[in-house]
């Protein structure tokens, strides 16, 4: 379990006036070379990051995952032969996906089904989803409706569940959202009911929840109530607002002291705490609800912002977050971190980029890190590696005195030409639709415990030390 990771970040006001002007210098021009990012001709701002060699928890594997509609497994989403969407799951490592969303208490389990069809979920496409997850090596929070089911049948389709994911299931949630239909007290008997009749079938199952949105008042009694009914994982959902108000300079600061995400993820650690659960999970998030915003969901600030967001959820203790994405009858999904025409994925954009240089910092022990010469600028360490988060406008110098000695690092800097860009590389190379990526990380020197990098505007940085 992660405890949390102390940050020194800057004020949010000082925040909003440095994304401002990198806005405004990332109009200026294009930058001139491959991982250079914006502001590049001006001279480079010294910044010195100290990690602390006391750890502060652990980042596990399956940290960054996603969140997909439960109607995309009728609809045969999730294929075994489709390699494409087989190979950019794998490319994250094996992590974590969440069937849920709106679609989750509109579609129910049909037994006799022929499958196929998005309006229903039948025998046939829990085993095509199955075959999909044991193809990429991923675990499963598999949602059952709530909101239109009853527990009998709820059960009928866990068992099914369980026996054909097996090992690839992490745990079942029931419904969605649900403390905008209905009341906590009430849930609770609902989810006991549900859990009572599952576990009738299933006796090793388990589950999350509540998987609330909007508030955090449900957390501390569910928990407290359920953790010794088969609750394993405390959830929560976090959007940063609606996508009528998306800005990126408001999505930056989401994550910033006193942000709204920021301290929605104090809450949910809190909660998890007070409650006595063993874990807690945002199941389900990404920037603006109702789909994101284009120009600010799908660009190189979100994957700032994402890389924030997940060390926001690991600093109080979380074990993960679901970025919600695929496609949706509903909306749009424009914050999808892989792209879709259909069924057929297109693509990657910002978010995945952020969950990939995440994944290549691997699963360790968390360090705190302070920094001190710019503001806009975040560290932390993911065992003997560091993350950098340069969302100013200004290319950084950053003295880096790492956790502890090494002989040598690379880097692997999160670029684009502007923080508006969707031509995003991690260390010169995209990610093509059939997860191809060729990174060429930087060498850089190390002096004992010391290594010293150019972090352009606009951009992210991973340190990898050996």
């Amino acid at each position: 379990m992660i405890r949390v990771l102390e940050r020194r970040r800057a004020a949010g006001a000082l925040l909003a006036a440095s994304v401002a002007t990198a806005l405004c210098a990332s109009g200026a021009g294009t930058a001139a070379a491959a991982g250079t990012s914006t502001a590049t001709t001006r001279a480079a701002t010294p910044v010195t990051v100290t990690v602390s060699s006391a750890g502060s928890g652990q980042s596990g594997t399956g940290f960054a995952g996603f969140s997909y509609e439960k109607d995309r497994v009728g609809a045969g989403m999730f294929d075994a032969h489709d390699t494409n969407l087989v190979s950019l799951f794998r490319l994250l490592g094996p992590s974590v996906l969440r069937l849920g969303g709106n679609l989750v208490d509109m579609v129910n389990w049909n037994p006799t089904g022929s499958g196929g069809s998005a309006s229903q979920i039948a025998p046939a496409d829990v085993d095509k989803l199955a075959a999909f997850v044991h193809a990429t090596g991923w675990k499963v929070l598999y949602g059952i409706n709530l909101k239109t089911n009853n527990s009998a049948n709820a059960a009928s389709e866990a068992a099914y569940a369980a026996k054909a994911l097996g090992s690839s299931l992490l745990a079942f949630e029931i419904g969605n959202e649900v403390n905008y239909y209905t009341s906590e007290s009430a849930y609770e008997a609902s989810y006991n009911n549900y859990v009572k009749a599952i576990r009738a079938k299933v006796p090793s199952a388990v589950f999350d929840g509540p998987g609330t949105a909007g508030t955090t008042s449900w957390l501390t009694p569910f928990g407290t109530h359920e953790r010794s009914n088969a609750l394993t994982i405390l959830s929560m959902h976090a959007y940063i607002g609606n996508n009528s108000g998306a800005t990126i300079s408001g999505m930056l600061a989401s994550t910033a002291p006193g942000g709204v995400l920021t301290n929605l993820c104090s809450a949910v650690g809190g909660a998890r705490a007070a409650g006595g659960v063993a874990q807690w999970r945002m199941t389900e998030a990404n920037s603006y609800f109702h789909g994101g915003e284009p120009g600010v969901s799908d660009v190189q600030a979100a994957a700032l912002w994402a890389l924030d967001f997940m060390d926001d959820v690991a600093a109080h203790g979380g074990s993960g977050v679901n970025f919600h994405g695929g496609t949706s009858t509903q909306f749009p999904l424009y914050y999808s971190p892989i792209m879709f025409s259909g069924l057929n994925p297109t693509g990657v954009q910002a978010v995945y980029y952020a969950e990939l240089l995440w994944s290549l910092a691997g699963a360790g022990t968390l360090h705190s890190a302070t920094v001190s010469g710019a503001s806009g600028v975040t560290a932390w360490g993911i065992g003997a590696n560091v993350m950098l988060d340069n969302k100013s406008s200004a290319t950084l110098t950053a003295t880096v005195h790492l956790s502890g000695s090494a002989t040598r690092a690379a880097a692997y800097p999160l670029t684009a030409p502007s923080l508006t860009s969707k031509s995003i590389t991690i260390a010169g190379s995209g990610v093509s639709v059939t997860a191809a990526f060729h990174p060429t990380p930087q060498q850089l020197t190390v002096s004992g415990s010391t290594v010293t990098v150019t972090v352009p505007a606009g951009s992210a940085m991973l340190i990898v030390t050996g």
